[in-house]
């Protein structure tokens, strides 16, 4: 970039994010420069061969492009083909050394690692956290809602679970609701997984950082 060249926008980075922020001020008409000093954009989204021997790409960081929304891609005009996988995670039972290990999926191996008893459990844990995030989700390319606001529009979708959920989900430490719901660590493990990544909190803390994710 030289002494004279003019920018609306430099974005520094060139992660996932970054392109696509780049893209919408491109598309609006604006001058745009995206400073990388990689030799490569993308980010933790760009595809690699991280375990040697094995003969396959997959990003390093980059797990939940499920979250990317398809209004998005039509936005800023990217072609990207997902291809939906049969399983959801694979944990290995640190109880026998990893010789076998929890698969969440179509054909899930509770049973497996003792825990046959917290699979109608686990399902419904989930079940009551999709009538918070059905209604929640198209909204997530709008204005930031206020809680009252959101509360009234996830009661108004009708799921006869939704207050519950809302109240274990939102309202109180999540830790409280994975552990009624199922009683293996690993199960708890598993599912606290998805609540606490990102945010380096406990599932039992009183300020609720846990729950955001």
């Amino acid at each position: 970039m030289g002494t004279g060249d003019s920018f609306d926008a430099v974005v520094v980075g060139g992660g996932h994010n970054a392109l696509v922020a780049a893209a919408y001020l491109a598309r609006a008409g604006r001058r745009v420069r995206v400073l990388e000093r990689l030799g490569a954009v993308g980010g933790a989204a760009v595809s690699a061969r991280p375990f040697e021997g094995v003969d396959a790409r997959l990003s390093r960081y980059a797990y939940l492009v499920s979250l990317l929304p398809v209004r998005i891609l039509r936005d800023i005009g990217a072609t990207v083909r997902l291809a939906p996988r049969q399983y959801a995670s694979y944990t290995p039972d640190p109880a026998d050394h990893a010789r076998t290990g929890l698969l969440v999926g179509a054909q899930s191996t509770f049973a497996a690692v003792g825990a046959g008893g917290d699979e109608r459990g686990f399902e419904e844990f989930y079940r009551r956290c999709r009538a918070l995030t059905k209604p929640l989700w198209p909204t997530l390319l709008e204005p930031l809602r206020t809680r009252s606001v959101a509360r009234d529009h996830v009661l108004a979708a009708g799921h006869p679970g939704a207050a519950t959920a809302w109240s274990e989900l939102i309202e109180q430490p999540l830790g409280r609701a994975i552990t009624a719901a199922v009683s293996s660590d690993l199960v708890r493990g598993v599912m606290g997984t998805d609540a606490v990544i990102g945010t380096f909190a406990r599932l039992g803390e009183d300020s609720l950082d846990q729950n955001v994710c």
